[in-house]
């Protein structure tokens, strides 16, 4: 192999990393566990083109190209995260951060996956460092064993899961909890959807998620949900033991989701939450069910979700009701001293 040369990425580079882009999203189709056909139009790079065109255009992107003489080796696109503590996004991720989607990577079959993302991730990250931006965040196949291993090599760990399963019956009722009532919430927003938001939001800022809830963008989630649910393109579950809200689950279209990752017919379970104290029950078996039910005979086969990685409880539970992990969220927080401590004078 020639000496890799990583240098800025130009509109003409658009037609080979979306040559790169498409290969890897057949590969990634091809290794997934849950038969589900995602994102089934970029299996044609013309696709993939006119993703990465609209990834590349925004302003606060930056990227990278790496070659190997005239050979490219691999592309990375990140995109430098402006938005107030008050916008929706603040929510799942930082501000003043990078984000490298999903499609804003690839690296070829036949080079070092190591080496290449080496190379782009460190031709990137000093201006992105020397800007101030110190947190990096990058989405990555799971399936991938090259991509996440390159990224765990240079630092960066887990920070949340998005996982899928199809959408089917799970277990009878267990004895115990069929005195539950499982009530509909669809054409109007509830107020108990809010007060279960922020209960969720709250557990997440503990140990050892450490996730950061300020309640400075509920207005922007109360706005969406709503719209979600009056529009009824969303339907919330809500189980109730004597009249008393024991815990929920909120559906809405899968539009949290990278284009890669979308299929036909699928729900996004947005939130879902369960009464401290009760966790562990089967509250939250029994709601998935009756949910997966009531949307089975809507015609939805898919359900997709996030989880945060650091969350014990939700790590071990989608897991065991049959999601399987098709994005990994993964992050480095850069060591702020770096911007002044840069060695000693001779």
């Amino acid at each position: 192999m020639a000496r890799l040369q990583a240098r800025e990425f130009h509109p003409s580079d658009v037609d080979a990393a979306a040559e790169l882009l498409c290969a890897a999203h057949v590969r990634a189709h091809s290794a997934t566990a849950t038969g589900a056909v995602l994102g089934p139009k970029f299996f044609d790079i013309g696709a993939c083109r006119s993703l990465i065109e609209t990834s590349a255009s925004s302003p606060r992107v930056r990227g990278a190209i790496v070659e190997d003489g005239s050979h490219v080796c691999g592309y990375l696109l990140g995109e430098k995260q402006l938005f107030g503590p008050q916008d929706f996004a603040s929510i799942y991720a930082e501000p003043r951060s990078v984000g490298v989607s999903l499609q804003g990577h690839a690296v070829a079959t036949d080079v070092d996956a190591d080496l290449v993302y080496e190379t782009l991730y460190a031709f990137l990250a000093r201006g992105w460092v020397a800007d101030g931006f110190f947190i990096h965040n990058v989405a990555v196949d799971p399936q991938d064993g090259a991509s996440v291993e390159a990224w765990s090599r240079l630092g960066f760990g887990r920070k949340s899961v998005c996982a899928l399963r199809r959408v089917a019956p799970l277990v009878p009722r267990p004895r115990a909890l069929r005195d539950l009532v499982i009530d509909e919430i669809r054409g109007h927003d509830d107020e108990l959807l809010e007060t279960f938001h922020r209960r969720l939001m709250t557990f997440q800022t503990d140990a050892p998620m450490f996730w950061p809830y300020t309640g400075e963008a509920d207005s922007k989630v109360r706005s969406i949900r709503a719209e979600a649910l009056t529009s009824r393109q969303g339907v919330a579950f809500v189980a109730r033991r004597g009249g008393q809200a024991l815990g929920s689950m909120l559906f809405v279209p899968a539009v949290f989701l990278s284009p890669l990752l979308v299929c036909e017919r699928m729900a996004y379970l947005w939130e879902g939450y369960v009464e401290e104290g009760l966790r562990g029950a089967g509250v939250g078996s029994l709601l998935l069910d009756h949910a997966f039910d009531r949307l089975q005979r809507e015609g939805v086969e898919w359900c997709s979700l996030h989880f945060v990685s650091g969350n014990p409880r939700g790590g071990n539970f989608w897991p065991s009701k049959g999601f399987v992990a098709i994005e990994l969220a993964m992050k480095r927080h850069v060591d702020e001293r770096v911007a002044w401590a840069r060695g000693l004078a001779e």
